[in-house]
Order: structure tokens, then C-alpha cells, then sequence
């Protein structure tokens, strides 16, 4: 026999004050005029029919150690390491990710994010916080299909849905064909709004990736792959928003520096809170080298990325 339409409003609206204004039961019985038993069947029934969802939190995954150390060794201002968890790690970095931008937001301001699946998965998780009149801006332009939930602007929807904030998506590719094109490009009102919006960021997060045929913009077309090789000969380590770093986080030219529209490495270094994302000790490398040239100055990663990070110290 279905459960009264007004049953279920009481169940909705003792699990919402329970859980959403934390207030006590004996509380919510003196406010609803019911028993302290029936708030307690139900927050029962609540959890039976669904209505409510009871996890542990992300921060309960966290290796604490692992974070000290990568702070103190690195002099990082933040650190996030998630336990590894088959299945899960990549949600679990996620969420504590997302926490970590919510809490070092503040109002008024602009956060730059990058494409990448690890990025993509903290934009999801993001939830509205405090802070208000926010910004979430686009460092690079568009890699792979606009649908894909890694594609830049994607990220920056996402992200921008769950902060409340302004999205300022860069419409191009991150790379074109050849250097006219990026100037013409860079000049349209709609590009140059992002990147002046760019030199507002105070908080960003960006994907660190490794110099191999696996990175994105190899593995979609938008550079040969077989560049690959000579960009590695050059001295470069790794790769954030599509521009190309070695040892120290020198950049390393390319032949489609001009063409490429996403926000510069010196740029990078001058936002005052840079988090980069990554999971895989093979990105390790990659990481350090990051982290010595103040392109990043936070990180969020899994332990045993963390523990080959410390072992490269």
C-alpha cells in the first residue's frame, strides 16, 4: 500500500533538518510538535526509501603522512593524497580535491582550470561554497570532441555549475594550423575576454601530463605524434595546459608555440595558488619538475604517486 503523500513531506522534512541544518533530534521534535521516536523511525525510513545517502567522506581516504612530507619537502602551500583504492581512487581524488578548492576560494574570485580526465572528475565534484561572485575560467583551449567531459570547456561548465560562478570558456582549439590563424584568433573579442579574464585567476587547477604518445594532445591529432620523440630530445619532462616543460620547469619551445592558445608557464607561475592534478608514479618526474620551477605549488595525487615523488626528492 502506498506510503501517504503526507508521511513522506514529514520523512523529507525531518531527514533535511537532520542532515542538512545538523540540527539535534530533540530540536526537530520541539519544532514539528512529534515525538523524539517518531523523528527517529523517520530518519529510518528515510535512509530505507532512499530519501537520504550516507557515505564516507573522502577526507576519511586521505594519507595525512603522505601529504606532510610532500609539503614539508616540497614547500607546497597545499597537498591532497588519496589512499589507493581499486575502482575508486579517481572519485575519492577527487571529491577531497573539490573540498580543497571550496575551502581556499574566496569571494570575488577567478579559477582557472585546465582540460584532462583528472580534472574533469574534480569539476564534478564541486560543490557551491561560501565564497560568492566567482569566476571559472578556461586556460586552454579545446582538445578532442566538445562533448567529451574532458574537453576544456566541458571542465569549465562543470566546474563553474557546481561553484555558482561565471563561466568563461575559451572557444578555439588548443592548438591550429599555423601562427596567422592564432593571431587572428587571439584577437577576437570573445578569445581576448578569456585570456584578460586569465590574468585574474588566483586559484588554478591544471592536469600535469607526461611527454609520450599517451598525451592528450598526441593521442587527438592535434600535434603528430611521432613530435613526440624530438620534444623528449629537447629536454622536456612534461606538459600542462599543452605548453612543454624540463628539469626545473624550464620551458621547452616547440614548433607550434605560437599556435597554441592556452595560458604561458611564466603566466602559470604568477597565480598565487596552482594545483596540479596527476595520478601515476610515472608523472612523478613530470611533478617535481613542476614543482622546483613554481609552475605548481600544490599538488593532488594518489599515495603511491606521492611516494615516487618523495623517492625522486
Amino acid at each position: 500500500m502506498p506510503r501517504p503523500r503526507r508521511s513522506e513531506d514529514l520523512i523529507v522534512r525531518i531527514a533535511r533538518l537532520r542532515y542538512e541544518q545538523r540540527l539535534p533530534q530533540t530540536e526537530i521534535a520541539r519544532q514539528l510538535g512529534v515525538s523524539e521516536a517518531t523523528v527517529s523511525r523517520c530518519l529510518k525510513t528515510a535512509l530505507d526509501l532512499g530519501y537520504v545517502e550516507i557515505q564516507v567522506a573522502a577526507k576519511a581516504f586521505r594519507d595525512a603522512d603522505a601529504e606532510q612530507r610532500l609539503k614539508r619537502t616540497f614547500g607546497l602551500v597545499h597537498a591532497v593524497v588519496v589512499e589507493e583504492r581499486p575502482g575508486g581512487t579517481l572519485d575519492i581524488l577527487a571529491k577531497a580535491t573539490a573540498r580543497l578548492v571550496e575551502d581556499v576560494v574566496e569571494t570575488g574570485d577567478a579559477i582557472g582550470v585546465s582540460d584532462g580526465l583528472t580534472v574533469a572528475a574534480i569539476a564534478e565534484a564541486l560543490r557551491r561554497p561560501a565564497a560568492r561572485d566567482l569566476d571559472v575560467v578556461s586556460l586552454v583551449g579545446g582538445v578532442g570532441a566538445p562533448e567529451e567531459p574532458s574537453h576544456s570547456s566541458e571542465v569549465c561548465r562543470r566546474a563553474a555549475a557546481g561553484l555558482g560562478a561565471r563561466a568563461w570558456q575559451l572557444p578555439v582549439p588548443a592548438i591550429v594550423d599555423d601562427d596567422a590563424i592564432a593571431a587572428v584568433l587571439h584577437d577576437t573579442a570573445a578569445v581576448r575576454a578569456v585570456f584578460d579574464r586569465m590574468r585574474r585567476v588566483r586559484v588554478a587547477l591544471v592536469g600535469v601530463g607526461t611527454v609520450s604518445r599517451d598525451a592528450t594532445i598526441f593521442r587527438q591529432g592535434l600535434v603528430d605524434e611521432s613530435l613526440a620523440g624530438e620534444i623528449r630530445a629537447r629536454g622536456a619532462v612534461g606538459t600542462i595546459c599543452a605548453r612543454f616543460f624540463g628539469p626545473g620547469g624550464r620551458p621547452v619551445g616547440t614548433g607550434f608555440d605560437d599556435r597554441t592558445l592556452s595560458i604561458g608557464l611564466a603566466e602559470l607561475a604568477r597565480v598565487e595558488i596552482r594545483v596540479g592534478a596527476a595520478r601515476s608514479p610515472g608523472k612523478a618526474p613530470a611533478l617535481r619538475a613542476a614543482i622546483e620551477g613554481g609552475l605548481l605549488n600544490a599538488v593532488a595525487t594518489d599515495t603511491p604517486t606521492a611516494e615516487a615523488l618523495l623517492a625522486a626528492a
